[in-house]
């Protein structure tokens, strides 16, 4: 997904005042939420779930779920300076 269409889903999804997504380095499309340096959470999209089901809804599908982590309180970052990572997978 090139980066304009992202940002205009990012838009969509009308995240909490505070939490920005970014895409990050990994296998297939990695979107992190961040609530200021210390709280966040990540989602791969494999290459197989972007395929079954299309870039565009698992994109927002995977937005959805971010932002449904954030109104309850997104994880806060690991000792190690990572973030937790869910995976979404294609059947």
């Amino acid at each position: 997904m090139d980066e304009q269409t992202l940002r205009h889903q990012i838009e969509l999804a009308d995240l909490p005042a505070g939490v920005h997504v970014t895409q990050v380095p990994g296998a297939g499309v990695v979107l992190r939420a961040t609530h200021g340096e210390e709280r966040g959470l990540e989602i791969q999209l494999t290459d197989d779930a972007g395929r079954m089901y299309g870039e565009g809804p698992a994109v927002a599908t995977a937005l959805t779920r971010l932002k449904q982590a954030a109104q309850a309180g997104l994880p806060a970052r690991r000792t190690d300076g990572t973030y937790e990572r869910l995976v979404f997978v294609g059947d």
